[in-house]
């Protein structure tokens, strides 16, 4: 009777050790790779040119700021109206003077790449502008740490710096919208593999983008109006 007892508790602690067994088999599970590569290759689709853009742009800012001393004065100061450097001329400016000149550092790199958009070979030049806002970034960076020291670094950081990076998203994101349209342009006209209402849907989504990069570049100027307006009193430029 004994015996019969204790083998009947270790046929239950059998199965239970089964039935646990089992539970645990069911709770792993391993993620499949063909999942995981769907997964990259979406990641790539939808971040990967502007991630290559930002990449562009630093590569861009660390050649101008290198080079920033190298050049002359009076044609950096010349070049006020693609970015910054003249903060003492740019002391008598009004707000709305201030307003718009940045503006028109912001909207040219857009009608550039607006224009390229438009063009079946405009992809080629399309990365070239993130480089050159970079270069232009850097440059006037280097110039104004330069000239002005610590006020100056403290100014850049303080009132030009978070329009640039605001700018640099806007910039990224319709570099991406741009080179699409570029490269739907040439392929219709070397292969011909663009039917009319995709292409004619793409022209009008663009369009619609043209207008939202518009919108967010005069944010970006407001932005470095109202910085300029607010904290231009706390910095002594001598």
């Amino acid at each position: 009777m004994i015996q019969a007892l204790h083998m009947m508790i270790q046929v239950i602690r059998m199965k239970g050790f089964v039935l646990h067994f089992r539970n645990q088999n069911k709770a792993i599970r391993l993620p499949s790779v063909g999942s995981g590569i769907r997964s990259l290759r979406v990641l790539i689709m939808h971040y990967g040119l502007r991630t290559l853009f930002a990449a562009l742009f630093l590569m861009g800012l660390i050649v101008g700021a290198l080079s920033g001393r190298s050049f002359d004065k009076t044609i950096v100061e010349r070049l006020d109206f693609l970015f910054v450097t003249n903060i003492e001329a740019r002391l008598q400016m009004s707000a709305f003077s201030i307003f718009s000149s940045c503006f028109v550092s912001y909207f040219l790199f857009i009608f550039l790449l607006f224009l390229f958009a438009l063009s079946a070979w405009g992809f080629a030049a399309v990365p070239l502008l993130s480089v050159a806002k970079g270069f232009s970034v850097g440059l006037s960076s280097a110039f104004i740490f330069s000239a002005y020291q610590m006020a100056g670094i403290g100014f850049y950081i303080l009132v030009i710096l978070p329009g640039v990076v605001l700018f640099l998203f806007n910039l990224v994101r319709y570099s991406q919208e741009s080179m699409r349209l570029s490269l739907c342009w040439m392929r219709m006209s070397i292969f011909g593999c663009e039917r009319a209402p995709m292409r004619d849907g793409a022209v009008k989504l663009f369009i619609q983008k043209s207008v939202h990069a518009f919108l967010r570049s005069c944010a970006c100027a407001v932005a470095d109006m109202l910085l300029w307006v607010l904290f231009i009193g706390y910095f002594h430029f001598t």
